[in-house]
């Protein structure tokens, strides 16, 4: 009986483990996600401000499924996993598992506050919220092309957190809004985006040359940076800063942390203080090495025990890594332990600008961007051709 091997969540991370594991056609392999597409979030931002449209930024999973021999695709959502049974319980069936790997993501970590709050919030990390927020900006540009009363309006957006997510937000959005101001289509001056640092610049923790470069960039889009400051209450359209300003705001967009999918939240495996899973070095759970976390689910670190950033790279790695322990555990052979490394950095700040750093080798502006594009399409392409090919597959068996 062939080895099962269950794989939940079409993320970076899924991905890789999936396409890794195919090549051994002994497995049988499914891949469950409750979406039918694997969302490339590192183009997802520039769809939130027009510069890509959404059909750039995913690709189908059971088209990418079917062309690999040993693979099956499930679209339905997890309730819930029974790991004493090996056993994931699904919206319309259970399925069984050997070997279970946990590459679900991470969604939007939310302020605590009044629910009401969400009704003109979004997240940023899945396609619907992308598109929701894409929407929203087309519309409020309609009104003001119509009116010339509402033009002259005041519209206060507020980004939530100034890591990676909410910079690059912040500078693709103030940047939309530019373009139509210098094309004189309409008056985006009374536009404002407030982006809440809550240290003493973006980017914490990054090269000091990083942090210079952006902060000069979104200054210069007219982004209004409140640094040292913290969203401490939020009171209908109003936000309350740590230092008692009040932003009198239209619409917010968390963007100041994470956490784990809400079908992981009663899995009684060991987390960190953050929700993440904690697992050894070779991508185990601490508690059962039948389960493999990769991705943003786990909490990733270097050999050296330091934390890892939650990007596109690493949770490749991990989903590669993991597969192949995977394999290796089958073939009877010892275990490797993971070696994630940040290869480099790649930041989009609206428009044709971005900032790639490889190799203590800082490039800026339109080079950087161009080599971020290539940096893109040398991971989609692929998918696009295997999706193709398994779309081909699709319609010769409906034939």
């Amino acid at each position: 009986m062939s080895h099962h091997v269950v794989i939940l969540g079409g993320s970076y991370a899924g991905i890789a483990a999936m396409r890794r594991l195919s090549k051994n056609l002994k497995l049988k392999i499914t891949l469950i996600d409750q979406h039918p597409y694997h969302y490339l979030q590192t183009e997802g931002y520039e769809l939130i401000s027009s510069n890509t449209s959404f059909d750039e930024t995913i690709v189908s999973l059971p088209a990418l499924c079917a062309n690999y021999e040993n693979v099956t695709f499930k679209h339905c959502k997890v309730l819930g996993i029974k790991p004493k049974r090996k056993v994931i319980l699904l919206d319309n069936a259970e399925e069984s598992y050997d070997t279970l790997v946990l590459a679900l993501g991470s969604v939007t970590k939310r302020f605590e506050c009044d629910e009401n709050v969400y009704n003109y919030s979004f997240g940023a990390k899945s396609l619907r919220g992308a598109l929701k927020l894409n929407q929203f900006f087309q519309d409020e540009l309609y009104k003001r092309l119509e009116s010339d009363k509402k033009s002259k309006e005041h519209f206060n957006i507020i980004v939530g957190g100034a890591g990676l997510s909410g910079v690059e937000i912040a500078a693709g959005m103030q940047h939309f809004f530019n373009r139509y101001y210098r094309s004189n289509a309409l008056s985006c001056a009374t536009l404002h985006i407030h982006l809440i640092v809550s240290r003493d610049t973006v980017l914490n923790g990054m090269h000091k040359n990083i942090i210079k470069t952006s902060t000069k960039r979104l200054e210069k889009l007219r982004v209004i940076l409140h640094t040292n400051n913290r969203i401490s209450a939020i009171h209908k359209h109003t936000t309350i800063l740590s230092d008692g300003t009040k932003i009198n705001f239209d619409f917010m967009i968390f963007a100041g942390g994470t956490m784990i999918a809400p079908c992981l939240q009663d899995l009684d495996l060991k987390k960190t203080k953050k929700g993440q899973f904690i697992v050894d070095e070779y991508l185990h759970s601490f508690d059962d090495n039948d389960i493999y976390i990769v991705g943003d689910t786990a909490q990733l670190q270097t050999k050296n025990h330091l934390p890892l950033p939650p990007t596109a790279q690493t949770a490749v790695q991990s989903g590669e890594c993991a597969a192949n322990n995977i394999l290796r555990t089958l073939r009877g052979k010892t275990l490797q332990k993971a070696d994630i490394k940040m290869k480099g950095l790649a930041i989009a700040l609206g428009g044709n600008y971005a900032i790639i750093s490889m190799y203590g080798i800082q490039i800026n502006g339109y080079p950087a961007y161009v080599a971020k594009k290539l940096i893109e399409r040398l991971y989609k392409w692929p998918l696009w051709w295997q999706a193709l090919k398994g779309f081909r597959n699709i319609e010769s068996c409906e034939i």
